[in-house]
């Protein structure tokens, strides 16, 4: 029974930054309005975010977007971090700090899906960043 629990927990070590990884390229949701045909991944919302940037807004949303920006592209950083380490260096100081980075993004991302969508199925996306 002890040795179950040690495989599972050394097996979820090593998918969590491959799931997350996977989840930043995966849609984490649709656009409202009329960008409702449009599925956000990571990716994409970081260039989204960079296309707002370039128009002339106020100071604090030029700083907000930029913002977003980094959060976004932080979860691929973390995810990449916490994959490389996992493998080579697991008590290091990085892999906590890459798991509670993927932690955090996961409760704000779900916070924000609930509450644009609502209680719904959320995406691909989001599930995998959520495991």
């Amino acid at each position: 029974m002890i040795a179950m629990k040690a495989a599972a927990r050394e097996g979820a070590r090593l998918v969590a930054g491959p799931l997350a990884l996977a989840a930043f390229f995966l849609p984490w949701g649709a656009g409202p309005g009329p960008l409702a045909a449009t599925d956000f991944s990571g990716p994409s919302l970081v260039a989204f975010a960079g296309r707002l940037q370039i128009l002339d807004l106020p100071p604090g949303w030029h700083a907000a977007l930029l913002t977003v920006r980094i959060a976004v592209l932080g979860v691929a950083i973390a995810a990449t971090w916490r994959t490389l380490l996992a493998l080579i260096a697991p008590r290091h100081r990085l892999y906590g700090v890459s798991g509670g980075y993927l932690a955090g993004a996961a409760v704000a991302v779900i916070a924000v899906r609930l509450a644009i969508s609502g209680p719904a199925m959320p995406p691909a996306g989001v599930l995998l960043l959520a495991a």
